[in-house]
């Protein structure tokens, strides 16, 4: 279990890099807040993972060259996206991880919250995406939502 809880951690990392990636490289800045709301994210979800991690006894680097490698080509692929064809390839992409961090969650039987964080963490960015496919207006409430109540 603490296996996938560590995997789910450089996940983090791996999104860190994604969307900073994003943040500073986009070409419409319209969309710098949702990449700020988005960093924040998941530097919480590592923060808190980390630390759930390291009382377990499972150090945690806080850098990792390999996701952070990933998640800047993976980014960079799709940086020239307009912003609706970005968001529909992300939410095919970003589908599968939230099926199995919250498959994950419902199967804990040990580390509960810190499979709770991750899946709630990943519902959250999902929701958040179907939520600009509909275009609405308050798409990144789901999101602060989240970082309210693990901050």
């Amino acid at each position: 279990m603490i296996a996938q809880l560590y995997t789910a951690y450089l996940g983090e990392l791996y999104g860190i890099v994604f969307f900073k990636t994003f943040a500073e490289k986009y070409s419409d800045d319209s969309h710098n807040d949702k990449w700020q709301t988005l960093i924040k994210v998941e530097e919480l979800t590592a923060k808190r993972l980390k630390l759930g991690l390291e009382a377990l006894g499972h150090p945690c680097a806080d850098y990792d060259q390999a996701m952070a490698e990933k998640g800047l080509a993976d980014a960079e692929k799709w940086l020239s996206l307009p912003w609706k064809e970005l968001v529909d390839t992300m939410v095919p992409w970003v589908a599968p991880y939230q099926q199995r961090y919250q498959q994950q969650a419902n199967e804990a039987t040990e580390h509960q919250a810190l499979f709770t964080l991750v899946a709630d963490h990943e519902n959250a960015i999902y929701d958040y995406l179907l939520a600009e496919q509909r275009n609405e207006e308050n798409s990144l409430d789901v999101l602060t939502a989240f970082i309210k109540k693990y901050a």
